[in-house]
């Protein structure tokens, strides 16, 4: 289950996708979300600064990524793989301003799971050199990232212009904290959630599901055999999801959603948290019902009919196999 969000190294760039004619392109209207904040995308025009092109203090990393520090903060810990940032960002590419954070989130920062990086050089290999307190600015050529993403170069840019990330972390937490931080910021609404679980195991004469630290249930209809897969594993999954009315709305094995065949995905990345803490649950084989509290799938946040604001999914998945 694809989580809906405008990951800020999309925001922040378009980056690691070499998107750029999708950022120049926004609409007044747009609106996309994270698993934590809303971020608006406008179509105002451009704003103008200073090139970055000739500045003497970057420098260049064994990635290509050149980068330069601004200030160093007092954090002791750099982010790893699994960790959220909470930064500030301003992206540009060239001399126009394409995304401000704090203009675009009400002055908030934005969190960012710390995944694998999608190109050598991008703007993850970039967080990963900081600490909370730090402030950097990170830069490519946009000759670069288009040919290391094969990607042509937008019209609206030239040979020699800089995709631009501006960066201000303000805090970094292991994945265990961010979990924690949404429980205790949820928990009126996953204990409504837990009753409504608990509801539907009688009216439906479900006995013997176990719960996780975080709040999910789940049985398991078939064992598995093997090992269990882990954050940034590639995952194949069968799965169909319903809400607690026994409305469908999605299924991989349901050609009723035009989209039968195995689903891949990397844990800990696109799916919502619920997915990513779900399937490590499982080994090959598997057979398992999962039943996931609002705020480890959309929230208050009403995504469609068929899931509304703090919605609680059920998910049949069968774990075919990972690597």
């Amino acid at each position: 289950m694809q989580k809906s969000k405008i990951a800020l190294l999309s925001l922040a760039g378009c980056a690691t996708i070499a998107a750029f004619s999708a950022c120049k392109n926004t609409s007044n209207d747009n609106e996309t979300k994270t698993a934590d904040t809303t971020v608006k995308t406008t179509t105002a025009a451009p704003v103008k600064h200073n090139s970055v092109a000739d500045d003497s203090l970057f420098v260049k990393d064994e990635s290509g990524l050149d980068y330069k520090w601004v200030t160093h903060g007092t954090g002791t810990k750099m982010a790893v793989l699994g960790d959220v940032l909470e930064f500030r960002i301003i992206f540009k590419v060239g001399d126009s301003v394409l995304a401000n954070s704090d203009r675009q989130n009400d002055g908030k920062p934005v969190s960012q799971k710390l995944e694998a990086p999608k190109i050598k050089g991008d703007l993850i290999q970039g967080l990963a050199k900081m600490k909370a307190g730090d402030s950097a600015v990170f830069r490519m050529l946009v000759d670069t990232m288009a040919a290391r993403t094969h990607q042509p170069l937008a019209p609206w840019t030239k040979s020699g212009d800089y995709v631009v990330w501006e960066v201000k972390v303000e805090s970094i937490k292991t994945k265990a904290e961010m979990l924690a931080d949404i429980a205790k910021a949820n928990k009126p609404q996953n204990d409504i959630d837990d009753k409504k679980i608990q509801d539907y195991f009688k009216a439906h004469n479900i006995k013997g599901a176990k719960k996780t630290a975080e709040g999910i249930y789940y049985t398991i209809s078939k064992s598995g055999t093997g090992a269990h897969p882990t954050d940034g594993q590639q995952a194949t999954v069968n799965y169909t999801g319903q809400n607690l009315k026994g409305e469908k709305f999605d299924s991989n094995v349901d050609p009723t959603f035009h989209h039968v065949g195995p689903f891949d995905f990397v844990i800990g990345q696109g799916v919502i948290e619920g997915w990513s803490l779900a399937v490590p649950l499982m080994n090959k084989g598997m057979k398992a019902t999962f039943y996931i509290p609002s705020s480890l799938a959309y929230g208050a946040q009403a995504k469609d009919a068929k899931i509304g604001a703090n919605e609680v999914l059920i998910f049949d998945i069968e774990l075919v196999g990972f690597k």
